[in-house]
């Protein structure tokens, strides 16, 4: 039996079944049964129903419920009875891309714009969605003039979205819009520049005249346009200090509305351009300070980031940053981790409590480590001279196997931060030795003639420096005995002292005293030998009542 002849209804008819489509299952059948009828209105008006109507990046043949899957193989069978291309059409917005393919010609500026962002809301998979795309995009370039400015700014930020570069369609569409940028509301100005932002398209004479244009109105900006817009010139390494000033007098009453993420953001945009504002970032803090424990691990992680990368200190805040951070611990992830220990290294931050938790958080971690991430966190360990020998080791692991792949650079940082952690290993076994011997020291002088009254410890008048050990001597004469380790001298010439140390001598001697140096190592073969050669050793250096 022939087929019937299936009746087109009107235009204005069609608009309404469609608008009266509740479930994703009665457009599926209404697209099947009338989409050869529809017109460019129709296609965009019935992509834009399907994006409220199915779930986000979910296909109505992934659902099971209410007799979908029944109602789709129907369908089916009526695209392959209307000589569909592709009888095999798996779901709605495929059946509707399907029918929309040849009547793309006839779609105005309203229709492509609204497809384009129904397609970016779906998701763009499938290559035939991609074809489809290329297709809508190749008719449309030559009727971008007649974009307004709202389908030019969704148009672009769909794209955005979708990740879909056209290098030919994007420069027809900024040539479209450089001609009409003074139509543009503060929302459409964002979302353009956003949307070349996501797409790393820095034009920089059409983000001039985007620039020139929002500037007189940033005042009128509301807090996400303003984030957004600083957002979108970090992300381009777009630098214009004095539009940059006015978007931060635009911004600085507003911060109080600001979202968690616009304060992080703008924070994050400042310090990639380089901008500094002390005055406005203390605001920033202020604003961002009570939010901190609502603050995701990223969002904390970056803020530290802006902090070191900026040069604002603020000890207060990062304390109450890393108090929120204690309890994200378990959430950072290995470039967070890396971030945060970089940040408190570069503001010389120590909170060796903090650091010690971080790093058990990163150690199970360490595998997926990039080579960048691995390099950092020693060299932080060597900045806060946080010696860990179980951290070390972890990382030393994870490190040498993968070492072909570091760069130059990456090796100098971690050869550096491997010596640079010896010598913070011996510094503390000499600071061991020091504080283990310095009684010692007291012992035996006082045993010595005259000596009896040496005080451990004390003070200079003017309380900047502690003297290991002080003897009063006849005519109001002071002795200073400093108990000097390993670090106190050169390590090529260990009996030289290091320039730190001379200085202390000198200083010390400009108060009044005279300097006199027990060398650990000395000492310890000395007292081997007994009480009398550790006495012979003390009268030798001077120390004498």
């Amino acid at each position: 039996m022939a087929p019937t002849r299936r009746e087109h209804l009107p235009a204005p008819q069609i608009g309404r079944l469609i608008t009266d489509c509740e479930d994703a299952a009665a457009l599926f059948s209404l697209v099947t049964q009338h989409s050869p009828a529809f017109n460019a209105s129709h296609v965009s008006t019935a992509l834009a129903l399907a994006v409220k109507l199915l779930p986000p990046g979910a296909p109505i043949r992934a659902r099971t419920k209410t007799g979908v899957d029944q109602l789709m193989r129907l369908a089916r069978e009526r695209l392959l009875q209307l000589g569909a291309d592709d009888p095999a059409a798996p779901g709605l917005v495929d059946a509707i891309m399907l029918r929309a393919r040849p009547k793309l010609p006839s779609f105005d500026a309203s229709a492509v714009a609204n497809t384009v962002w129904a397609l970016a809301t779906l998701g763009l998979h499938e290559k035939e969605k991609k074809a489809f795309l290329h297709a809508l995009l190749a008719s449309s370039s030559s009727k971008l003039r007649s974009f307004d400015a709202q389908s030019l700014s969704n148009t672009a930020l769909a794209l955005a979205a979708l990740d879909f570069h056209d290098a030919a369609f994007i420069g027809d569409l900024l040539a479209a819009a450089k001609t009409k940028l003074g139509s543009f509301d503060s929302q459409e100005l964002t979302n353009l520049a956003s949307a070349l932002a996501a797409l790393g398209i820095h034009e920089k004479a059409f983000m001039h005249a985007l620039l020139s244009e929002a500037k007189p109105w940033l005042r009128n900006f509301k807090p996400q346009e303003l984030a957004n817009t600083k957002w979108a010139l970090a992300t381009l390494g777009h630098k214009d200090a004095a539009f940059v000033c006015a978007l931060l007098a635009g911004a600085t009453p507003k911060l109080p509305v600001f979202t968690s993420k616009e304060l992080t953001n703008t924070a994050w945009a400042l310090a990639t351009l380089g901008h500094e504002d002390a005055a406005f970032m203390g605001a920033l803090l202020v604003s961002i300070k009570p939010k901190l424990q609502n603050l995701d691990a990223e969002s904390l992680s970056i803020t530290a980031w802006a902090l070191a990368t900026t040069g604002h200190v603020d000890a207060v805040f990062m304390g109450a940053l890393l108090q929120a951070a204690s309890s994200q611990l378990p959430n950072f992830r290995p470039q967070e981790l890396s971030t945060m220990l970089w940040a408190l290294a570069k503001m010389c931050h120590i909170d060796a409590i903090f650091i010690g938790a971080l790093l058990q958080t990163a150690l199970p971690q360490l595998k997926s480590y990039k080579p960048q991430e691995l390099a950092n966190t020693a060299w932080v360990l060597a900045m806060t001279c946080h010696v860990d020998a179980v951290s070390m080791g972890a990382l030393l692991q994870v490190v040498m196997p993968h070492l072909k792949s570091f760069t130059p650079q990456e090796l100098a940082n971690m050869a550096w931060a491997l010596a640079a952690l010896e010598k913070a290993w011996l510094d503390q076994l000499s600071s061991v030795a020091v504080a283990r011997t310095q009684p010692q020291v007291l012992d035996a002088i006082r045993q010595l003639p005259g000596c009896s009254d040496a005080s451990s410890t004390p003070l200079t008048d003017d309380w900047l420096f502690r003297i290991d050990v002080a003897v009063q001597l006849p005519g109001d004469q002071k002795l200073a005995v400093e108990v000097d380790g390993p670090h106190h001298f050169l390590s090529s010439a260990p009996t030289v002292p290091t320039s730190a140390t001379r200085l202390r001598n000198r200083l010390l001697k400009a108060r009044g005293w005279r300097v006199v140096s027990v060398l650990v190592e000395e000492w310890a073969r000395q007292a081997l030998k007994g009480e009398q050669a550790a006495h012979d050793y003390l009268t030798s250096l001077g120390v004498r009542g």
